[in-house]
Order: structure tokens, then C-alpha cells, then sequence
């Protein structure tokens, strides 16, 4: 008994565990660090696209970030299997299914580049570069755990390994974004959210989908209402906003695309 108890200690005080509170701060270097990581891969990736279009090993390296993300999803539960034994009244399992937005685009990411579906990728290119960025802005759930704790690591890995794979797709794959193809996103969010409201209404620590639950701070909670019916009619079209707003960019970036490419097929006048 006594052994089981110091492992729950040092999986809860430890590398492991919940840190304290402030041990993650906002807009600093552990902050701006991994974004930095993940918009130079993007470049270097496209750069270098033919490249690793043309490699022998192109499907290893899609595994190989397969796996990471795969082991950082699944990270997440073996670790709250043990730092929740330590900790149960406030991390407990049922109140942490996986029915996150960020869980669930990872999950597909996964598979997306195991078996280059090109289903996944209609639906995370979407919600990767809209909703998904907000958690990279504001990380609020590891305002307690740092670069000295295990969370910090799986949350950033969970977090923007799936928006490279995203681009990585674009650049080396040559998949192109499909507005047709919008339902697919829709679906998805509204079969989730209604999981989430089921899953929040009959477990008293879940917070799905952020529709209720204080894991975004204080202040941010203050000016959304309770009832979570109240919060989707704020989420939903602010995530139709920024579905559209993905939209107009992607298009007026391609209409200019095509205008300079005919430009350049057009005879030279001396």
C-alpha cells in the first residue's frame, strides 16, 4: 500500500503531475517557442516539398508523425490512469473523455497520415486553421505545467502536429482545400456538440467543448452565459465566421495565384 501511494506521489508531484498555478505564462519564450517550431516546418516543408514528394522514405515520415501524435493523444489518458489516482477530486477520467475538438483533430490527423484520407483532410484542414489556433494563442489548460512537466510536451505535440500535418498534405500531397467540401467540418462540430452536451449534462467535472466549466479562466467565463445551449449560440457562429473568413483567404490567394500565372503565359511586348 504503502509503495502504490509513493508511486501516485511522484507521478502527482513529479514530471508527471499538475505543477501550480502560474508555472506556464502567456506570450513567454515556452510559449512563443513551439509556435516558432511549427511555422518554420511549415516553411521548410514547402521549400522542400519536391524534395520529400520524391523521397523513398516520404510514407515514413508520414508514419513517423502518425505515431507522434497518436502517442500524445494516448499520452493524455496513461497519465491521468496514474496522476488522477493522486488526484481524484479534480481530475477524474469521466470528465475527460475524448470528446475535445483538438482530441478529435488529432485523432483524424493520425489516420489522415497513415492512410492519406483525403475525408480527414477536408475536415481538419478546416478546423485545424480556425478553431485550432485559438488553443495555441491562449493554452489556458496548461497554465499550471511548464517545460518541466510532461503535459506541456503532450499538449503542444497534440496541438500543432496536427495543423503541420495539415500543411505537410498541401505542400508534399498536393491536397487542395475544397469548399464544396464544407459540410464535412459542419457535421463533424454539430455530431460532436451534441455528444459534448450530453456528456456535460450527465457528468458533473465535464466542460466539453468549452460549453460549460471554468478551464478557460475567470474572466473569460464571466461574459458567457451558464446554459450551454446559450454558449452554442455564441460558438456557432463564431465558428462559421471563421470558416468563412479560411474561405475568403484561401480563394483571393488562389484568384491572385491564377491572375499572376496567366500574366506570365501572356507574349512579352518590346
Amino acid at each position: 500500500m504503502e509503495e502504490g501511494t509513493n508511486w501516485a506521489s511522484f507521478y502527482k508531484d513529479g514530471f508527471f503531475g499538475y505543477g501550480e498555478e502560474g508555472d506556464f505564462t502567456y506570450f513567454s519564450i515556452w510559449h512563443f517557442l513551439p509556435i516558432i517550431l511549427l511555422i518554420v516546418s511549415i516553411v521548410l516543408t514547402y521549400l522542400f516539398k519536391d524534395r520529400i514528394r520524391r523521397c523513398k522514405h516520404e510514407k515514413i515520415i508520414r508514419y513517423v508523425l502518425a505515431t507522434i501524435m497518436m502517442l500524445a493523444e494516448l499520452g493524455y489518458f496513461w497519465r491521468l490512469v496514474y496522476v488522477g489516482a493522486a488526484n481524484t477530486t479534480t481530475h477524474t477520467l469521466s470528465g475527460k473523455f475524448p470528446l475535445q475538438v483538438c482530441e478529435w483533430t488529432c485523432i483524424f490527423a493520425t489516420i489522415m497520415m497513415f492512410t492519406e484520407s483525403k475525408t480527414l483532410f477536408d475536415i481538419d484542414v478546416v478546423i485545424c486553421l480556425t478553431l485550432g489556433i485559438a488553443p495555441l494563442i491562449l493554452p489556458a489548460v496548461i497554465r499550471t505545467t511548464g517545460p518541466l512537466y510532461f503535459r506541456y510536451y503532450q499538449y503542444w505535440l497534440e496541438h500543432i502536429v496536427p495543423v503541420y500535418s495539415v500543411f505537410y498534405m498541401m505542400f508534399v500531397k498536393g491536397y487542395r482545400y475544397d469548399i464544396k467540401k464544407i459540410y464535412k467540418p459542419l457535421i463533424f462540430i454539430t455530431v460532436l456538440a451534441g455528444f459534448c452536451i450530453w456528456a456535460n449534462a450527465s457528468f458533473p467535472d465535464a466542460h466539453y467543448m468549452y460549453l460549460q466549466g471554468n478551464d478557460l479562466g475567470e474572466a473569460i467565463t464571466k461574459i458567457l452565459p451558464e446554459s450551454q445551449f446559450g454558449r452554442l449560440a455564441i460558438f456557432g457562429p463564431l465558428a462559421i465566421l471563421l470558416f468563412t473568413i479560411e474561405f475568403l483567404v484561401i480563394f483571393f490567394y488562389r484568384k491572385i495565384k491564377t491572375k499572376r500565372n496567366k500574366d506570365d503565359l501572356k507574349p512579352q511586348t518590346i
